[in-house]
Order: C-alpha cells, then sequence, then structure tokens
C-alpha cells in the first residue's frame, strides 16, 4: 500500500503518527506523501478537512481514514488506543469505504473566475456591512436576502456550522444541499424565509448581487479575493471516499457529541 500520514500538529498526535509510521513501514508499506492511495489523517474533523483539501488534485483515487485524537470525531473511527488496527483493517479490506459528494462554486469576480470546493459547507459573508443578496434555487427567484451571509452546506456538514446556525443534521445516507441564513434581518419592512432549506441534490443555488466587501468561505478557508459579482453552489460530481468501520454508529456518535455531556459519557460507556 501507498500511505501518507496526515497528521495534527499536537504532541498526542505526533506520537501516534510516530509509532504508525515505523509499524506502516516495518508491515512492508510504502510512505507516500505525495500521491497515496490511503491517508490516514491524526486529529480531529478539523485535520480531516485539511487533510482533503491537501489532497484535493488526487480526491478521486485517495481513500482517506481516521483516528481520533481531537474534540469532534464524525470523520474518525479509530481511537488511539486501537490505532494499529488500521493497518490490518486496510491489509484485510475488513472496512467500507462511502463516498460523499463535495460542495462545488463558481465565483465570478468583475475581473476573473474562481472555483472552490468544500467537504462541509461553502459561505457567501459580508462581516462589515449588511449583505444584500438575490437568492435563486435554479432559475426561480427565492428571495432578496439582508443580514450577515448564506451558507450552503452538504451532508458532511450538517453537523457543523450549518447547526450552530439553525439548520437541521442529516442522516448521512442521504444526499441533499441545505441552505442557512446567517443572521437574518427580520422586520415589517425586510423579511427572508428565516428557516433553513433542505433541497435536493439536483439543485443549484445562485447568489447574485454586488458585494464589494464580501467575502466567499469554504470549511476552514476563504478565497483571497473579495467582492464577489455571483456565485453558483451545488454538489459535484467529484467526491471523497471516506473509511468507516463496518460497526461504525452514526447516531451514536451524534448522541455522544451532541446530547451527553463529558462525565454522563464515561458510565453510559
Amino acid at each position: 500500500m501507498q500511505v501518507a500520514l496526515y497528521i495534527r500538529e499536537d504532541d498526542d498526535s505526533l506520537h501516534i503518527g510516530r509509532i504508525l509510521r515505523g509499524a506502516l513501514v516495518d508491515a512492508g508499506h510504502q510512505i507516500d506523501e505525495e500521491h497515496p492511495e490511503y491517508v490516514i489523517f491524526i486529529g480531529g474533523d478539523g485535520t480531516f478537512l485539511r487533510a482533503v483539501h491537501h489532497y484535493i488534485e488526487d480526491i478521486k483515487r485517495v481513500k482517506f481514514i481516521g483516528i481520533h485524537t481531537g474534540t469532534l470525531g464524525f470523520f474518525c473511527d479509530y481511537e488511539p488506543e486501537n490505532a494499529l488496527q488500521v493497518i490490518t483493517d486496510l491489509e484485510q479490506q475488513t472496512i467500507t469505504a462511502k463516498s460523499y459528494r463535495l460542495l462545488e462554486a463558481h465565483v465570478d469576480f468583475s475581473d476573473h473566475k474562481e472555483t472552490v470546493y468544500g467537504v462541509n459547507e461553502i459561505r457567501l459573508e459580508n462581516p462589515f456591512h449588511t449583505l444584500i443578496c438575490d437568492v435563486h434555487i435554479d432559475d426561480q427567484f427565492l428571495e432578496t436576502f439582508r443580514g450577515n451571509g448564506l451558507n450552503v452546506a452538504g451532508v458532511l456538514g450538517s453537523s457543523g456550522y450549518n447547526k450552530s446556525l439553525g439548520g437541521a443534521v442529516v442522516e448521512g445516507e442521504l444526499d441533499a444541499l441545505q441552505l442557512t441564513e446567517i443572521a437574518p434581518i427580520s422586520s415589517n419592512v425586510f423579511r427572508s424565509l428565516g428557516s433553513s432549506l433542505l433541497l435536493s441534490a439536483k439543485r443549484h443555488i445562485h447568489f447574485k448581487g454586488r458585494f464589494p466587501e464580501a467575502i466567499v468561505g469554504y470549511d476552514y478557508a476563504t478565497l483571497p479575493t473579495h467582492g464577489p459579482i455571483k456565485m453558483e453552489v451545488f454538489l459535484s460530481d467529484l467526491r471523497v471516499q471516506l473509511y468507516h468501520q463496518n460497526h461504525h454508529a452514526y447516531f451514536k456518535t451524534m448522541r455522544e457529541t451532541f446530547v451527553v455531556d463529558g462525565a454522563k459519557k464515561r458510565v453510559l460507556r
């Protein structure tokens, strides 16, 4: 196997990385940081996002598998104490790779165009003044939004920033887009939908207007250029392949992340 390790820069993650790297080499596998078949990320969900963007050019061939040393672990199936089990499971293919569609955005500026991809979400935001934006779903006008911004999340991102904005958590087996408003203005003069909107996978969301100070954010990053003129967001044909253990329990992870507090979690396990 050709394997890369993508490791969060903390002592525990780096320590596990050193042990895992040695075990992979001893087992006869090649460490290939440039063009791997498998990327083992060690950290949390943020580490996964960075690993995907680091290998976005090879996204069609790379598979990701996570060891959880962070605070959130929706994307990480392995704990530090069974980190070496990753090697056995990959060798024996006793785990399942599921593919999830990335978000894709085509962003038009006055003098150029950009394409960005998101695992969790893609955002149009104005942190300085009220964003005024016409929103279309496909070719149908929905609303003129006024507020801080608009967030488009895929299924993987539904439990992230989208949830903090009041959006719905969507089961990973579904294929959908979610549009959620960020701090909308709601008055007798200005009013928008005021609710998260769940859309089928075939829909395209269009943002149109003049936004001289607005920024485009995707996952943990932002485009360096401000002031897009329009933006189209949709589910991409590109997919990220993420390994899950066959006993992976999505709702157990959700319960332990959002419902049960840390003290009770130890008892319930």
